[in-house]
């Protein structure tokens, strides 16, 4: 007797590596360049078109980490400063700003979009802050205007950790092209990836330079001539600096990748509209206000009761269907737990309720039915009541038609 086959498991993440992506690093390699170089100068160009940069440039690195502590090597952190930081985000943000010497403080974010929440950053200003590190959760914009006069207000810098909100606006603005510094992931599960990368955004020219030499084991005259494909022999170290440089065959990678960054982003925002219209009436799940435009979003993420999570994703395990959490609250971890923190009410709610489901580029209609048929069925039968997290009503956003 034949047996039915299994379903294929659904991943959270599936980055896109179609032929034209296997292409472009096959052609880096056989080029045999395969350091920081031509490439590695066109995707920063190719960044500063799409970001619609006016007078800001682009320093590309091999990840949004190291991305973040060069922007706080930039800013001159060190032992005794401060960073005010959200506890929830990943803790590549806060490992970051801690070896810069300096010392994280968590504050609490806003229980609307879990992004920082700039009343709560003031109340934690001292005279040892130096910094906001400010995070767009799921692609959804921070208060970067009321940070930055928060910012401007007591002396401090705002680095914006944008991991996670590469192509998305604020008020018709795309993020990195106003604020401070601002800082984009092009990871392996990113809106587009270079395999492992990262850039810097800055509004200052005379920060290049600086950047380039923190990037690049603190040489003074290495980057123009990796530009051009060719190597300095002669030249000067003038300043303690670090190797995390974005290579050619990566830089071809986010190239190809950049070809498709419009079709990626339409497709996220039609699958979480689809998500969005299938949940909207799902007693026990809590959505964002947001009908997704001009946000580009890098995962989707519905809250449910604390009590009913493990239960939730156990059932959507057995369906195949992966699911994961972002993110832990950083303020329990071992290695901070003497850290200065403020009220953190919001997030230690929040950590025990939010649930990640799939999302990636070119996801099919049985893809979306399935992990939208998981979720309802679970909650079939339940009466758990919405508006229980304190959050305002959804808006209606238009249904998606097609998925493909």
């Amino acid at each position: 007797m034949s047996r039915t086959a299994e379903p294929s498991p659904i991943p959270v993440y599936r980055p896109y590596l179609g032929p034209e992506i296997q292409d472009a690093a096959r052609s880096a390699i056989q080029a045999g360049w395969l350091g920081m170089g031509s490439l590695s100068q066109q995707f920063e160009q190719r960044l500063e078109e799409f970001l619609e940069l006016d007078g800001r440039r682009v320093v590309s690195t091999n990840s949004c980490t190291e991305a973040l502590h060069l922007a706080g090597q930039l800013i001159g952190l060190g032992p005794g400063d401060e960073v005010i930081c959200p506890s929830f985000t990943y803790v590549a943000g806060h490992q970051a700003m801690s070896r810069t010497g300096a010392s994280v403080v968590f504050c609490d974010i806003e229980p609307e979009t879990l992004s920082i929440d700039p009343a709560a950053v003031e109340a934690l200003v001292t005279d040892r802050t130096r910094a906001i590190m400010a995070v767009d959760f799921l692609g959804l914009p921070c208060r970067m205007d009321e940070l930055m006069e928060i910012a401007d207000k007591h002396g401090l810098r705002v680095i914006e950790d944008a991991a996670h909100a590469f192509g998305s606006r604020s008020n018709g603005r795309p993020i990195g092209s106003f604020g401070d510094i601002t800082c984009f992931s092009f990871g392996p599960v990113k809106t587009i990836t270079t395999l492992e990368g990262g850039a810097v955004v800055t509004a200052d020219p005379n920060d290049v330079q600086v950047l380039h030499e923190l990037r690049h084991l603190g040489i003074d005259s290495d980057t123009d001539a990796r530009y051009r494909n060719q190597r300095n022999w002669e030249f000067d170290v003038v300043r303690q600096g670090f190797r995390c440089h974005l290579g050619s065959v990566p830089a071809a990678i986010g190239l190809a990748q950049m070809d498709l960054v419009d079709e990626f982003i339409a497709n996220r925002q039609q699958y979480c509209r689809a998500y969005d219209e299938a949940f909207r009436n799902v007693d026990g799940i809590e959505l964002f206000e947001t009908d997704w435009d001009g946000i580009a979003p890098y995962i989707y993420v519905i809250r449910v009761a604390s009590d009913v999570r493990d239960d939730l994703m156990a059932h959507l395990k057995s369906l195949g269907i992966a699911t994961g959490i972002h993110f832990l609250g950083a303020h329990n971890f071992s290695f901070y737990a003497a850290s200065r923190r403020g009220d953190l009410s919001v997030t230690d709610r929040v950590t025990k309720e939010v649930l990640t489901l799939p999302l990636h580029p070119y996801m099919s209609d049985d893809t979306i039915g399935r992990v939208t048929k998981g979720v309802q069925s679970f909650f079939s039968g339940r009466t758990a009541g919405r508006g229980r997290y304190g959050g305002a009503s959804r808006k209606a956003a238009e249904p998606a038609d097609a998925l493909n």
